[in-house]
Order: C-alpha cells, then sequence, then structure tokens
C-alpha cells in the first residue's frame, strides 16, 4: 500500500479513545434483543427508580446512545456525580469532538411517573427532576470550572471499561490521558452542557398530553434540557446517535 494512503488511513481511524486496536465496542452497538426485553421487563415490574438506575448502569450503551451526538467519542461515565454540596445527578457523559467537550448529565424517574396533570401541568415528580435541573445549571453556570474539576478526579479514579465502579462508573481512556485528552478537545473554554430527565411513557400519554410535552421540549431547548420518556430512550438506544440534515 502507497506509504501515504496507509498514513492517511491511520489518521482517519486513530484510536484516541478504544486504544491500539481497531474495533467495535459494546458500548457503541444497539441493545440486544435479549436487554430490551429485560427492560421492558423491568419497566413491567414497576420497581423502584433505582432498579432501573441499577439497570442503567449494567447496560451503559442505552445511555450513551442516546445522549451523545453523532461525531462524539464517549470518555467515560460518572454515576451520582455531585453537583456542589447539595446536589447530585444520576449521571454524567462525557464526551469529546471537535465541536469541543461535552458534560451531559441525566436525571432517571420511573416509568409509571406521571408526566402531567389534569391541567397539563407538569405532575409532581416531573416538576421536581425539573427544579433540579434547574438547581443544577444554575450551580454550573457560577462554578463551572470547580465542577469540571472535581469530575476530572473522580474520572481518573473511576475503572476502565469494561470495569466499573459499585454504582456504576467507568472511564472508556487510560487514566493517565483524561486530562490531556479533555484539555487537547477544549477542557473548559469549549464545554458545553445538556440535561435530560427519563420519565414516564409515551404511549401512556393521550394526545394533548403528547402535544404538550412537545411544548415543553421546545420550551426548555434554549436551556438544553430535554425530558425523554423509557420508551422513546430505549427506541433511541436501538436507532443509535444521528443527526437530521
Amino acid at each position: 500500500m502507497d506509504n501515504k494512503v496507509e498514513t492517511i488511513l491511520q489518521e482517519i481511524f486513530d484510536p484516541l479513545i478504544l486504544g491500539d486496536e481497531i474495533k467495535t465496542h459494546k458500548l457503541s452497538k444497539s441493545p440486544s434483543f435479549n436487554e430490551i426485553h429485560d427492560f421492558a421487563e423491568l419497566i413491567g415490574l414497576d420497581g423502584s427508580e433505582e432498579s432501573y438506575q441499577k439497570f442503567i448502569s449494567e447496560h451503559p450503551h442505552f445511555l450513551i446512545r442516546t445522549a451523545v451526538s453523532t461525531d462524539e467519542s464517549t470518555l467515560g461515565i460518572l454515576a451520582k456525580p455531585p453537583i456542589g454540596n447539595f446536589h447530585l445527578a444520576d449521571y454524567a457523559i462525557f464526551s469529546i469532538s471537535q465541536g469541543g467537550c461535552h458534560i451531559h448529565l441525566v436525571e432517571i424517574e420511573k416509568p409509571s411517573d406521571r408526566l402531567l396533570t389534569k391541567k397539563l401541568t407538569p405532575a409532581n415528580k416531573l416538576q421536581t427532576a425539573l427544579g433540579q435541573v434547574l438547581d443544577w445549571e444554575q450551580y454550573i453556570q457560577h462554578n463551572k470550572q470547580t465542577f469540571i474539576n472535581s469530575c476530572m478526579k473522580l474520572l481518573k479514579d473511576s475503572p476502565k471499561y469494561p470495569h466499573k465502579s459499585e454504582k456504576g462508573s467507568f472511564i472508556y481512556a487510560a487514566k493517565n490521558r483524561i486530562q490531556s485528552i479533555w484539555e487537547g478537545f477544549g477542557g473548559i473554554e469549549s464545554c458545553y452542557f445538556s440535561y435530560t430527565i427519563v420519565i414516564g411513557r409515551w404511549a401512556k400519554l393521550d394526545d394533548n398530553e403528547k402535544r404538550r410535552l412537545v411544548f415543553l421540549n421546545n420550551g426548555y431547548s434554549k436551556q438544553n434540557i430535554r425530558i425523554r420518556t423509557y420508551d422513546n430512550l430505549i427506541r433511541k438506544a436501538i436507532e443509535g446517535p444521528k443527526y437530521l440534515w
């Protein structure tokens, strides 16, 4: 093979995160039928919030394929990351791309939780979750550097996938490269945040409720906040991240 062509191919497929071998990892694959079946079974059991968080921690590709954009590479996930002294998110997903660094914070509620009241206002669980996310956003706006520094420390203390901490945290790069990779893609100056609340089931909403949910998502989009139902979460995990051009 021509040396120039070989060099270009190596640059294209340079495995920045994966290591020395080019390979498709489970984190980038859609969930299997058995995994989807197990998730549906869990939804049918109507367990606790913790049971859904445990399942997602054991199957993180459900989150990654929903939260990460097409051109982003996952650097790691923190389970129960602290946001200041008084708040915890359920997950923080760290990814990088030529657009910069991305931290996606996720709040997990139950699929049986109501989204809306009869008057189409956010029901208690959704209202509480929205309040939590706004608290996160307010803290991060005023303490961005502090939050990122504490997250980087926690990431560097997390095991490398496929190993995970007891709560489900892991990194997808060598410990000694986490900081340099993050800084190489913009670190502080090019880091943006987004937020997702996972709650309820789209199939259980009537037409008016569906329209109101779409309306709420449009209203919160300027703050990079989105509300997603469990059926949407699973479908997007199957389809994977993509742009609509």
